[in-house]
This record gives structure tokens, sequence and C-alpha cells, in this order.
């Protein structure tokens, strides 16, 4: 955004003030361009170049931001580096909107040296975003704040990413099945079943909702390993037009593994009508 004298008389200089946009995320140097049209000829179009330096009262290193990703019931974290932006010591009052998943923990740098990727130095703080303990499978996204010694930055933000898979799942976590004439294909679907941790097990069971229905059954047989494939389909006697609207049903699959004993898919089940051309129209 600029403001300038639209009339500059000749021989004479004009004033235009560039006003640059920037955000908590931004430090350090930065390089801008102001086109600028005139009707003087020969100059009609000019470049101005603005170069700046962004100086934030509470600067976050690398970034403003943590993600977390890991399996459920393990402990992920993260860190990074807060810093006042006038070199003087950042105090840490309070975290404030932390989701009961997490806990935030910080310690004051006192000797320079390297954290979360970045040089440190005395006045630093060092915070460390973790789940705690047993925390289930989860996908969420947030924002916390921290409360500083800083008067022009008694609040910084902190957006995170949080992502636990389970121990073992399901993909995809729902099938939808058709029954339309001719379309054998769509009768079928697979579901990949695998360990996130890497870890072989077997499947127990195997159920559906509606055995009248459905069935299915483990493609690669009764091994242990660390990803199973089950095949889901309509029975072969249930024929187009026997369901006359949607149906959820599920199928459930049981482990031996106690991180996850248990798993639902859900299965739709849409009967389609197969669209025949109609007659030819009359030629006019």
């Amino acid at each position: 955004m600029a403001e300038f004298d639209s009339v500059i008389p000749a021989g004479q200089s004009g004033k235009l003030t560039a006003k640059v946009r920037t955000t908590t995320a931004q430090s350090g140097p930065f390089s801008k361009s102001v086109a600028v049209t005139t009707d003087a000829p020969g100059a009609e179009r000019l470049n101005l170049s603005v170069t700046f330096t962004i100086v934030n009262a509470v600067t976050v290193l690398p970034r403003p931001q943590v993600s977390l990703a890991g399996v459920e019931g393990d402990i992920s974290s993260a860190t990074v580096v807060l810093r006042r932006g006038d070199g003087g010591d950042l105090e840490i009052g309070d975290v404030v909107g932390v989701d009961e998943r997490l806990e935030v923990s910080w310690t004051r740098v006192t000797d320079p040296g390297l954290a979360a990727g970045q040089q440190v130095r005395p006045g630093d703080v060092v915070l460390t975003v973790a789940t705690r303990p047993g925390t289930a499978a989860a996908m969420l996204n947030g924002t916390f704040g921290v409360t500083t010694n800083h008067p022009d930055a008694e609040r910084v933000d902190i957006a995170y990413g949080l992502r636990l898979r389970p121990v073992i799942e399901a993909r995809p976590e729902s099938l939808r099945l058709i029954l339309q004439e001719g379309n054998q294909a769509a009768r079928m679907a697979l579901v990949r079943v695998q360990h996130n941790r890497r870890e072989g097990f077997r499947i127990t069971g195997i159920a559906c909702s509606k055995p009248e229905l459905l069935r299915a059954n483990l493609v690669d047989g009764d091994v242990e390993q660390q990803v199973h494939t089950v095949a889901v389909m309509l029975q072969d006697d249930v024929m187009p037009g026997a369901l006359g609207e949607r149906l959820l049903e599920s199928l459930v699959l049981t482990t031996d593994d106690p991180g996850r004993e248990r798993l639902e898919v859900g299965v739709l089940v849409e009967p389609r009508e197969l669209h025949r051309p109609g007659p030819p129209r009359p030629i006019e």
C-alpha cells in the first residue's frame, strides 16, 4: 500500500510513502518493489526498490508453529526457540489455551549452543510441546498463547498440529459398494489393515453386520504380517433391485494385538438403476 503526491511541479520533488504489511512469522531482511507510472516522457514507469529489516518484539524460531506426529500411546514432541528482538532476557509467564492432550515446558538458555536446529544465545527460551503419556489417536489443529515479559508482546501465539495414528488402522475408513445391473466390479472393495509400528499381527476375526447382504475374507490368508488386505463384497444372491434404499452397514475386524483388538469399517451399500437410452427422437 502506498500514499503519494499525484502532481509534482516541473523541476520539483514529490513524496511517496510505502507501507508494508508484515506478520509475526516474518523476521530478518526483506526487499519489496513499488511500480510507479507517470506521464513524464521517457519515464513512464519506474520501479522503486525498498529494503527493510523486520524485528519482532518476540521471534519464534524456526517459525511460530509446531507439528506433532506419531502413534497413539507414544510421546511425540517438537521444540521452538523464543527470542526478544531487543536482545534482552526473555521470561515466560504462562501458557494459555493449550489442549489437554498436550503439555508445554520451557528452559532459559544460559550458554550459547544449538536447539531446535537453531543457534541459541543467553536470554533465549527453548520451548517444548509434547503429547501426554497415553494420548489416544487424534487429529487436530489449534493455537495456544505464551505470555512474556516484553511490553510489546505480552502474548505470543503458536500454532500446532497433532496427528496421532492408531496402533492398527484400516484404510479406507469406510467403503461403498454399488448394486447395479452389469456393474460387477463395484460389488467388491478392498480394505488395507496396517500396523503403524511396523509389527506383525494376525487378524483373528471378520464379521459383517448383515451376513445375508455382505461377506468378507482375508486376501493374504491367516498369517502374521505388518499389512493385511480384506476383501468385502455383496453376497452372490443379492441381485439388482433387491434393495430399495441405501444401507449403512459395517465390517468388524478383530486382531491379536492388545494395542487395538477391534476395528470397525463402515460399508455403504448403494442401489442404482441402470439408465437405458430412450427411443430415438423422430426426425422433423
